[in-house]
């Protein structure tokens, strides 16, 4: 049935967003199978990229901005600048490059103070959609059944985080794809933390569909787990 709404709603274009887009995911809840938001990729310019997230009923929410210093486009970073501002909530998150270390800052509201850190180069293995890299870039083990270790930032935290990444069955028995589980490394706070589990297609080793909880705050401005569905152009 969900599928069935996704397809409904890629047909009708999504959120109502009617620039020039490289892709659109579209954000359910599992549950209610509502759609609660709407991502649209915008062309990259000079290394450049800018997601813009849209409601239901066409209002912009939010914008996320990546810069990859690499000068490969095609090829991508995994360690991309990050700037992510919430309209609605004035919440904004960063990792930048400063004076040869990361800069890490989180504001969760317009009313709130901004928390930073600074944390050094090495410490960092992925920042934010430089995930879609890394698998990209680790195909052949992750597809052999090996699990990866990672350091994925996390201006929240001001810190890393340490994540694992596997082979799994898929959920959905879907023609031509592949998935995998991210979970936090340590055992202990595994317990206390949701896993991820993401969809590829074998052929283009691009990502199908994602489940976990989302970058994007509710209305209320507390954390949610959704199902976001991709579309390519």
């Amino acid at each position: 049935m969900l599928e069935l709404l996704v397809a409904l709603a890629m047909s009708i274009a999504g959120c109502g967003y009617q620039g020039q887009t490289t892709a659109m995911g579209l954000a359910f809840d599992p549950q209610s199978q509502s759609l609660k938001y709407c991502e649209y990729f915008l062309p990259s310019e000079g290394g450049r990229m800018q997601v813009l997230y849209y409601s239901p009923v066409g209002q912009l929410i939010a914008k996320k901005t990546l810069l990859d210093h690499t000068g490969e486009p095609r090829a991508g970073t995994t360690m991309p600048e990050l700037v992510q501002i919430d309209l609605r909530h004035g919440e904004v998150r960063e990792v930048l490059r400063e004076q040869g270390k990361w800069l890490m800052r989180y504001r969760k509201s317009a009313q709130e103070n901004w928390k930073s850190a600074r944390r050094d180069t090495a410490s960092i293995d992925v920042v934010d959609a430089g995930f879609e890299v890394y698998v990209r870039k680790h195909w052949k083990a992750l597809i052999r059944g090996d699990t990866l270790k990672f350091n994925f930032a996390s201006p929240l935290h001001g810190n890393a985080i340490k994540l694992r990444a596997h082979k799994v069955t898929c959920t959905e028995k879907l023609h031509n794809q592949l998935c995998f589980r991210v979970d936090v490394a340590q055992p202990l706070l595994r317990l206390f933390a949701g896993d991820l589990e993401l969809a590829y297609d074998k052929s283009s080793r691009r990502l199908l569909w994602f489940e976990g909880v989302v970058n994007i705050l509710d209305p209320e401005a507390k954390s949610q787990r959704l199902k976001i569905f991709y579309q390519y152009y």
